[in-house]
């Protein structure tokens, strides 16, 4: 056999990188009205006669999303990787799409954890900052009060505060 009949007797399927199927043609495969002989081995036959069903994209996002509002929840990533289960078991949605929607749901999944921690260290650096706020308060209240009482006890209305740097001022004066 020469090597030019050798390519007629393959498949001539050629995928999108340019690269061309060896596997051998299927005489047994029945052709289209028209068609003079078989060009395509069984596999590329049989993916050729089975076209995945056209879905309305927006029917199909419906039935993915659901009730799903967004995905910061592992119960609502989890809920879409089933609606795509059922998508991929009805033939709604191509495989090369569902296993695409997988990774990235994957990702998504992946990147929570991080994402739970960001929030809480926020969340805890808010009540740290209130706390701060809360104990200030206190301790300005409390040095006022005192300084009231110690006015109170000297006889003395209150007056407008004292030099902190002098000496004749009560509340510095005994540290």
């Amino acid at each position: 056999m020469s090597s030019k009949q050798e390519v007629v007797e393959q498949c001539q399927y050629q995928n999108s990188r340019g690269q061309r199927c060896h596997m051998l043609i299927d005489q047994n495969q029945r052709l289209p009205n028209g068609a003079h002989r078989p060009t395509l081995c069984a596999y590329h036959a049989d993916r050729s006669k089975a076209p995945v069903p056209t879905v309305e994209p927006e029917v199909l996002a419906a039935d993915l999303l659901g009730e799903i509002d967004d995905f910061s929840t592992a119960r609502s990533v989890n809920s879409f990787l089933g609606n795509l289960v059922k998508q991929l078991a009805l033939k709604r949605i191509a495989r090369r799409d569902a296993i695409a929607l997988a990774y990235i749901s994957q990702l998504l999944l992946n990147s929570l954890s991080p994402l739970e921690r960001q929030l809480d260290s926020e969340e805890e650096a808010e009540r740290d900052a209130e706390r701060d706020r809360i104990n200030n308060r206190i301790r300005r209240e409390g040095r006022e009060r005192a300084e009231r009482r110690q006015q109170q006890a000297a006889g003395t209305a209150p007056a407008a505060p004292p030099d902190p740097g002098s000496a004749a001022n009560p509340v510095t004066a005994g540290l």
